[in-house]
């Protein structure tokens, strides 16, 4: 049990670490990271939409093969969008990011709230509010402020999260 502990520990100080360090690059170029983010998006859909077409082919025996079909070129067409026009695939972007630290961080404070009696349950919390402080800047300046704020702000929830990693990785290793 308490080599499991000690590998756990180890995997949410790497984690945490890792964490920061993308945080602070995306912090340091938000431009550059904003549109590498939307570019990398653009080809995991276009490969998402080959495989998916591909395995439409092979499952022509179950029936479903126009389904599949269908998907893996809207899948496909989405992510050759992404490639065309990087600065309106990171205009969605940053919308659906908004969106998601909305339900981050209400998530997180309510895991916060469970976690209260632990001991660094309070970063947890902060994880939380700082999700959601981003996600109104997002919606304050949406869409003027768009081809830095996606970089910039994934930075600063990846610094977050990577500190609370770094902290709950603490009490780790004071259970073992």
């Amino acid at each position: 049990m308490v080599n499991i502990m000690q590998e756990t520990k180890k995997w949410f100080t790497g984690a945490g670490i890792m964490l920061i360090v993308l945080g602070g690059v995306s912090i340091v170029v938000p431009v550059v990271a904003s549109v590498a983010l939307e570019l990398f998006f653009g080809w995991i859909f276009v490969a998402c939409g080959i495989v998916t077409i591909i395995h439409s082919f092979r499952a022509l025996i179950s029936g479903k093969c126009i389904l599949r079909l269908l998907s893996g070129i809207l899948y496909f067409a989405v992510g050759i969008m992404l490639l065309a026009h990087p600065m309106q695939g990171v205009l969605t972007l940053t919308l659906l990011l908004g969106i998601l630290f909305v339900f981050e961080g209400i998530m997180k404070v309510a895991v916060s709230v469970q976690l209260r009696p632990m001991k660094n349950w309070g970063w947890m919390l902060v994880s939380g509010i700082a999700a959601l402080m981003l996600a109104v800047v997002i919606f304050s300046g949406y869409p003027g402020n768009v081809a830095w704020v996606l970089g910039l702000l994934i930075g600063i929830n990846l610094l977050f999260s990577g500190w609370t990693m770094l902290m709950l990785s603490a009490v780790q290793g004071e259970r073992s």
